[in-house]
């Protein structure tokens, strides 16, 4: 054989070898297109009734995310069990983006933590896009005789009787960080679990409860423009428009280490295809910045959290769990049922 025959021959093999891989190619690329596919509609599964505040979340941002992804999105509500009914409805459903579940620390976070009765763990959920942050606040009884961070502090310490508070049930956000706050603050506090915030709220604007950690809710905020209760500190850093002028609890030096608001995000279950998620993760994205969902959500006081990578939504997710697991071993939290 000539060296120009070897040539052409050598040639000849890598023309019909690029072929080959150009065929490949393109039964390759169709595939993974399609593995970004939802066979809709899409449930947003909602672990309370309908009417309250995480309900309104989704059927303000159930629309524009419908239009975003081009399918039907219809959502669920399935409350009971601090929102492990819901929970174990999308871990017993393919992981196929089809079953999104809006939740917060309250229902995947703490619960698994805490209580033994629960079997799924934080990390059994894939977190899409974070949501809204719900500012929470300190509010006391008024008749108190309390009416700033630092007289709290001091009759917290000083008392003849622990300081009573009222929280949604033992173990929950609302009872933990409290208990966070007497470890830090060298105090002891009587905690009174209820079962719903109107019996707590009744309490507390009738004198037989000292304080809570609240959610800023348009109804708190209405109960403290008429004087109900009164709020005297921020539990986190953010200052919403309306409690501006109260400090963060971090401001004090007792209290740095404090941070907390409710934090919704929707997930997806273990496994979802990385494609699906990525999609999803766009889709939240944009539907978050639609002028309706902004004006709706932040008129309710929530901050939203908008434009996250699902990258940066998985390292708020890590960053959340290891600040509950931190307050519960601060706390010396025992799980109990």
């Amino acid at each position: 054989m000539t060296v120009s025959t070897m040539r052409q021959a050598r040639s000849t093999a890598m023309t019909r070898r690029s072929a080959i891989l150009a065929g490949v190619g393109a039964f390759i690329a169709p595939a993974h297109a399609q593995s970004a596919a939802i066979a809709g509609p899409v449930s947003l599964i909602v672990p309370y009734p309908a009417g309250g505040p995480s309900d309104l979340t989704a059927r303000t941002l159930h629309a524009p995310l419908g239009k975003e992804l081009g399918m039907e999105v219809i959502i669920e509500n399935i409350s009971g069990a601090s929102g492990a009914i819901a929970v174990q409805k999308v871990l017993n459903s393919p992981a196929d983006g089809r079953l999104i579940y809006q939740g917060s620390q309250s229902e995947l976070i703490i619960p698994p933590l805490t209580m033994p009765s629960i079997k799924y763990k934080p990390t059994d959920m894939e977190i899409l896009h974070p949501t809204t942050i719900t500012p929470l606040l300190l509010v006391v009884r008024n008749g108190l005789g309390v009416t700033n961070l630092q007289q709290f502090i001091d009759r917290a310490r000083s008392a003849p009787q622990p300081l009573s508070y009222g929280s949604s049930g033992v173990g929950s956000l609302y009872h933990l960080v409290p208990e966070g706050m007497a470890k830090l603050a060298n105090a002891r506090f009587n905690h009174i679990p209820y079962k719903g915030a109107l019996p707590l709220v009744q309490d507390l604007v009738g004198e037989r409860v000292d304080f809570a950690v609240m959610a800023l809710t348009g109804t708190v905020l209405q109960a403290l423009n008429v004087g109900q209760y009164r709020a005297i500190a921020n539990m986190s850093a953010y200052k919403p428009k309306e409690m501006a002028h109260l400090p963060s609890v971090s401001e004090s030096p007792v209290f740095k280490s404090i941070d907390f608001s409710t934090n919704s995000a929707y997930f997806v279950r273990k496994g979802t295809p990385l494609a699906i998620k990525t999609r999803l993760n766009k889709a939240l994205a944009d539907a978050l910045s639609t002028a309706s969902v902004i004006q709706t959500l932040e008129g309710d006081g929530r901050r939203l959290q908008r434009g996250l990578s699902l990258a940066e939504s998985e390292a708020f997710y890590a960053s959340e769990i290891a600040k509950y697991e931190n307050i519960i071993a601060q706390t010396g939290f025992k799980a109990l049922d």
